[in-house]
């Protein structure tokens, strides 16, 4: 516990409780003489009474004393606080002000960002911080954390403040600010943090742990989140492949929500032309109803061939114009031509994936996404592999160690290839040679059987992107009605780097029902190796069939995963879509580059570096969300790429967090001010500490009460009390005691007169 004084030099007022003394002795009664005689009896009675009376005097001294001790103190204005020592409690301190600059914070309530408000609040703490005090503003957009020269260059600092893709979270930037303070030891230290007290600031972290790591830093959160948010909002678009062939449509899925009452808006797709514009291709009514999300799907056709970009915006304006737009790039091109090599016969054991990743009436009409060719897998290497960008090996059986080296430097060049394994594979230990283990990351064990209908595909999450297409059915998808009976345990390599510094253990992607890993991807050079541990090879009426993915009723799960496994082992080049803030790889694809120039969605021109060892261009500065190009070269023979850049859900999170979770977030006894009245009670609470001024003034009201309650016990007069007489010549009953009227008690606080030897006879 911690005491100090805001007025000490009021503490000298304590000096009155010489008063009551000095009074005490002047104010002493002048005995009066007496002659009584036979005063034997009289003397012990005397002695006992000036005893008890000066024991009645000093306790009432030490009240008088006491009541005016106490008044001085309550003067002096003493504050208790709940830690640290307080006696510079008004000198200069050491601050910093955590301010959450995400998009989120751009939301209007009452005609005012809640950046505004913080902007606001901040200066306001500011204007009542001690002169001299060392302060320092941090952001999250990942800045240094430094003390500004003066506090008017803080106010500044606040002014500038954005809105702007976050690069730290707000507990990362009050680590940050801890790390600051903890350079100023010999002040006293002080931390507000301002936050909207949103899921999206706060979800997944824990500021009370930084917090309790440093119980000697004052930390007061101050709240200027909205109370009643109205917001429309597309937190995410999903583009089914960014990888299309010429006459494919483009297919979109919006993922909306809503903050406030139920509404009706418009959503539309818009796609950016040559010339800088956007040109309106779809349009939908959307409803939107209260807290929940819903999903809004497009279908844009007759893109040509290149790059193209576009967005998907919502109709009108609302409270955050951050989440109204999201973008997206594909590259639309001619059809990946594809080897597809099975055992034989080929045209048997290879019609499944064929019919799955182009299908018979799609290739005669010209739509199909992929070029595929059948071959026996027997007469691999008879056919040249420079004209595929991606193979597909349906149920191997164990390859030529020159195969598999072939294939190695092939898929390490750039390209893609999906291993279906199944019964051909036969014996482990033939299967399993270095080079195979190589390519695959991994060897087979055994096969694991289920003989009845409970293993199946169960992917735990759909985060990875061969399976991210699936999130627009979500928990639609009926695995369980494709059971497995049959499929290989795989057992990855040991994790270590490469020789090249490329991952040589394959990684799962998916897993059985029975945790066994289904579906694993293996990085080789350049290029993507995706193994699947169960086959596609075998009929419908094979009794000894290894599964039914591709022979069950309407197996429309399997035509996608056949599908999405090829695209994302043959589509490994470009980031066409990333989060702001994270950095995008574009592959030229030509080592006679040096340079190219990024075009922002701003319009602003950079110059980027290539690599010419990998052929890559790396783009850093993705902060600002929207649509980028890159070019390199002139208008012919030049090359022309973009990506997209999208904000992460969490920056646009306006959905308040509820009592029982911000008590979880902030640990108990935190201090949570909304309004400025509320703030400046937590920081006299922090700084100043609690008055007790109106507790001691009670204490000297209790003084001053016993004063008054000890003067009318012990000096009121007694009944059979009467003044004595000046002529009285000797002893006599009647003359000592004779009967006299009452007299009133003595007014409170004055001393009645002391009684001498003197006046009962000398």
């Amino acid at each position: 516990m911690g005491l100090s004084f805001l007025t000490p030099m009021l503490l000298a007022g304590a000096a009155l409780v010489a008063v009551p003394v000095v009074l005490h002795l002047l104010m002493k009664r002048r005995p009066v003489k007496l002659d009584f005689p036979a005063l034997r009896f009289l003397r012990h009675k005397a002695a006992a009474n000036r005893r008890q009376l000066r024991l009645s005097h000093l306790l009432l001294l030490l009240l008088r004393m006491a009541a005016l001790a106490l008044l001085a103190l309550a003067l002096a204005r003493p504050t208790l606080r709940g830690a640290g020592w307080l006696a510079d409690g008004e000198g200069p301190v050491a601050a910093v002000l955590v301010v959450d600059t995400a998009p989120r914070m751009l939301l209007v309530e009452a005609n005012e960002t809640r950046l505004e408000n913080a902007a606001a609040l901040a200066k306001m703490l500011l204007a009542k911080l001690p002169p001299t005090s060392q302060v320092a503003v941090v952001d999250t957009t990942g800045g240094i954390a430094t003390f500004s020269p003066t506090v008017a260059a803080a106010a500044t600092r606040i002014d500038r403040l954005a809105g702007a893709t976050p690069s730290l979270t707000l507990a990362a930037a009050m680590a940050a600010g801890y790390k600051l303070l903890a350079t100023v030891p010999d002040r006293h230290r002080e931390m507000y943090v301002f936050t909207d007290c949103s899921h999206g600031a706060w979800d997944g972290q824990a500021p009370q742990e930084l917090s309790a790591a440093h119980p000697d830093i004052s930390l007061v959160y101050i709240d200027v989140g909205a109370r009643n948010p109205q917001n429309f909002a597309i937190d995410s678009v999903d583009v089914t492949g960014d990888l299309l062939a010429a006459g494919t449509p483009l297919a979109l899925t919006a993922a909306t929500s809503r903050a406030g009452p139920d509404a009706n808006r418009d959503i539309a797709v818009e796609m950016l032309g040559d010339d800088g514009r956007y040109t309106r291709r779809a349009i939908k009514r959307c409803s939107w109803k209260s807290g929940a999300v819903g999903q809004v799907a497009f279908e844009i056709s007759g893109l040509e061939p290149g790059v193209r970009q576009g967005r998907v915006i919502l109709e009108g304006s609302d409270a955050l114009e951050a989440d109204n737009v999201r973008y997206f790039t594909v590259e639309v091109g001619s059809p990946a031509r594809v080897l597809v090599a099975a055992p034989a016969p080929a045209q048997a054991t290879g019609r499944c994936v064929m019919q799955a990743i182009a299908p018979a009436s799609l290739r005669k009409a010209g739509k199909a996404r992929f070029e595929a060719t059948l071959q026996d897998v027997a007469q691999l290497e008879a056919v040249p592999w420079d004209g595929y960008e991606g193979m597909v090996l349906v149920d191997p059986p164990p390859l030529p160690v020159r195969t598999w080296d072939l294939l190695w430097q092939w898929v390490a060049g750039g390209k893609g290839l999906v291993v279906w394994l199944g019964p051909q594979a036969a014996d482990a230990g033939r299967f399993n040679s270095d080079a195979a283990q190589k390519v695959l990351g991994g060897k087979i064990v055994r096969v694991w059987r289920s003989p009845d209908d409970a293993n199946f595909l169960a992917p735990a999450s759909l985060d990875h992107p061969v399976l991210a297409a699936f999130r627009r059915v979500g928990d639609a998808v009926p695995w369980q009605d494709f059971p497995v009976h049959r499929h290989w345990e795989f057992q990855p390599n040991e994790a270590a780097p490469g020789a090249a510094g490329e991952a040589v253990a394959a990684i799962p992607v998916a897993a059985y029902r029975n945790g066994l890993p289904a579906i694993l991807e293996h990085r080789v050079g350049q290029g993507t190796v995706i193994t699947i541990t169960t086959p596609v090879s075998q009929s419908a009426g094979d009794p000894a069939a290894w599964n039914t993915l591709a022979t069950g009723f309407e197996p429309w799960p399997f035509v996608m995963l056949a599908n999405e496994t090829l695209l994302h082992s043959i589509d490994t080049a470009d980031d066409r879509n990333v989060l702001a803030g994270t950095p995008a790889v574009m592959h030229l694809e030509r080592r006679d580059i040096a340079s190219a120039f990024v075009r922002t969605p701003a319009g602003d021109d950079f110059p980027v570096a290539v690599d010419q060892r990998r052929g890559t261009i790396t783009v850093t500065a993705t902060q600002m969300p929207g649509n980028y190009v890159l070019r390199s070269g002139g208008a012919v023979g030049g090359i022309t790429k973009g990506f997209s850049a999208n904000l992460v859900s969490a920056a646009t999170d306006t959905l308040r967090l509820s009592e029982p979770a911000l008590a979880a977030t902030f640990g108990e006894g935190r201090k949570l001010a909304a309004t400025e009245a509320e703030l400046v009670r937590d920081v006299k609470l922090e700084r100043v500490g609690t008055e007790l001024s109106g507790w001691i003034i009670l204490l000297a009201a209790a003084a001053m009460a016993g004063d008054w309650i000890v003067a009318n016990r012990f000096y009121a007069p007694r009944d059979d009390a009467q003044p004595p007489t000046a002529t009285t010549a000797g002893f006599s009953p009647a003359a000592v005691v004779p009967p006299s009227p009452r007299t009133p008690p003595p007014l409170p606080g004055t001393p009645p007169p002391l009684p001498t030897m003197e006046e009962v006879g000398a």
